[in-house]
């Protein structure tokens, strides 16, 4: 299987029938036609089209980019956690919708290491800075050659 737009889900809290969380339009990511508005809208009459995965603390969901997913309000007593990772080469990465950076409230109080997790995807086309190797540093001077 290939897959340039891969997404990794990571329940850390159970997530039972009913519960709201991940839902998935199975079989939209071969879709030929414009998911419509009023589902986008979260019209409760398509709800019959989507699926919530009920999962246990540890499950994982793997599901592509391309698939029409999102989530439904959480109903449950405890908050909602999960882990989400995104992989996709560097020629097809995306994220215009992280750039230019998160509100400033929501870096406030930050550690170093927390900040460095809400970085958008890295991709040189999003015009972030782009690392490069420092350049060999000039070897003493005089000449001399050999």
């Amino acid at each position: 299987m290939h897959n340039n737009l891969l997404a990794c889900s990571v329940s850390l809290v159970d997530h039972p029938p009913g519960s709201g969380g991940f839902v998935v339009v199975r079989g939209s990511h071969k879709a030929n036609f414009p998911t419509p508005a009023a589902l986008v809208a979260g019209a409760d009459e398509l709800d019959g089209v989507l699926h919530q995965p009920e999962t246990r603390a540890g499950d994982v969901i793997l599901f592509s980019e391309g698939t029409v997913h999102g989530a439904k309000a959480w109903t449950m007593d405890y908050q909602r956690r999960i882990a989400l990772f995104r992989f996709s080469p560097a020629t097809v990465g995306y994220g215009r919708a992280y750039y230019p950076g998160w509100p400033t409230s929501y870096l406030e109080g930050l550690t170093p290491e927390q900040a460095a997790v809400m970085q958008p995807p890295y991709n040189p086309r999003l015009d972030r800075p782009v690392l490069l190797p420092a350049p060999p540093s000039p070897r003493g001077g005089g000449g001399g050659g050999g």
